[in-house]
């Protein structure tokens, strides 16, 4: 019997994509979804389950996880889809690996959790040669700016679980910069993240997974929402042959430190350079482009790490030229707040592989999401 897989993450899309990956590849995974909108939330309706659980706090995940899979004969295989879910499992690695095959950094507790701060990911991109804009920390209420910042700048969470996307913004001077600190220690913030601010040409997604048989997507962010510091929306395969050099860099770097398990990165592209923006430590929310460009880059970590053979003709990386996804969700917000025409956007639609949502083998989970955005954007024009 082969070993179980269980996903975790919050109610977001993310989930969906990853289950529908092993699904459609006769694998039906465990679900725990976790804080806010768990217990009704649309990625639970997905066909593809095994069983799915809603759990309210983050803090019973670990027992959770001890009491209902604790004694199985093959350790079951554990897969974030949060950063989250990434972090917990990440710091109570020595109460789950002898029950649980998890992501990890040479199988050591926390070590993922130290490469989440940002600031421990400039370190990491100059040990391994890899460029990265100048980092700088600010410890909140502050008092005294770091000398070096250079304007424009771009300022966001330390660690991602300290704050939201929302919250990251771009300051043009020190006194713009100096009132949103203020704002910041007022909502809870303790410290953030100041970049200088590339003004970069497009972004790339380089997405996958890292093990024996590493397997993985490279793609140019068309289109990102929100504008600023938001996810990607609409994307193609990017050939590139400079990001790609710097994709494989990246890659033998995180094949060097021993990781395990899957990754998101964010690159950012200007004329003939590559800069590293950030590393997620966990399965992205691109995981959808796995349906269209049939890299099943989570199945082939999971048969990877239970030590079976990966099922011939699962592609590792994607040659598709025509290669377009969509989040849908976001991306139809370009076209309500006037940024993109009908005629454009449907265009867009038509060339796409795959979608965040949509998928005509598993239609309970869209259309229950579909409504809920329906009704969102009736709200927001009355609002309006």
């Amino acid at each position: 019997m082969m070993n179980k897989v269980i996903l975790i993450g919050g109610n977001h899309h993310n989930g969906l994509g990853l289950v529908r990956s092993f699904g459609i590849n006769h694998i039906y995974p465990y679900g725990i979804i976790i804080g806010e909108g768990s217990k009704n939330s649309f990625v639970r309706y997905s066909k593809f389950w095994k069983k799915t659980w809603a759990l309210d706090d983050k803090d019973k995940i670990v027992d959770f996880l001890l009491n209902t899979f604790g004694n199985e004969k093959e350790r079951p295989v554990i897969i974030p889809w949060s950063d989250t879910a990434a972090e917990v499992i990440d710091e109570n690695i020595n109460k789950l690996n002898s029950s649980f095959i998890v992501p990890s950094i040479n199988g050591e507790q926390s070590s993922i959790v130290q490469l989440m701060d940002k600031s421990k990911q400039v370190d990491f991109a100059n040990k391994f040669g890899i460029p990265m804009a100048n980092s700088y920390v600010v410890e909140l209420p502050c008092h005294n700016l770091p000398e070096g910042i250079h304007y424009p700048c771009i300022i966001k969470p330390v660690v991602s679980t300290e704050g939201l996307k929302t919250d990251i913004r771009v300051f043009n001077n020190q006194a713009e910069l100096l009132d949103y600190f203020s704002r910041l220690t007022e909502i809870g913030y303790k410290r953030i993240l100041v970049q200088d601010f590339i003004n970069y040409d497009y972004e790339v997604g380089f997405i996958g997974s890292c093990s024996s048989n590493p397997a993985y997507l490279i793609n140019k962010k068309v289109r990102i929402w929100p504008r600023v510091g938001g996810s990607n929306s609409f994307v193609q395969r990017d050939n590139n042959i400079l990001v790609q050099d710097m994709c494989n860099t990246i890659l033998n770097a995180l094949i060097s430190i021993g990781y395990s398990g899957m990754f998101d990165v964010e690159l950012l592209c200007l004329q003939d350079k590559v800069y590293l923006n950030e590393i997620n430590w966990r399965s992205s929310g691109n995981s959808f482009f796995s349906l269209g460009s049939e890299v099943f880059y989570a199945v082939i970590w999971y048969y990877s790490v239970i030590g079976y053979e990966v099922p011939n003709g699962m592609k590792r990386t994607n040659e598709d030229e025509s290669f377009y996804a969509m989040n849908e969700s976001t991306d139809l917000r370009h076209v309500i707040y006037g940024n993109l025409s009908v005629f454009q956007w449907n265009r867009d639609r038509k060339r796409c592989k795959c979608f965040a949502l949509w998928y005509w083998n598993d239609l309970k989970p869209t259309i229950i999401q579909y409504c809920h955005l329906f009704y969102s954007m009736i709200r927001h024009r009355k609002n309006h």
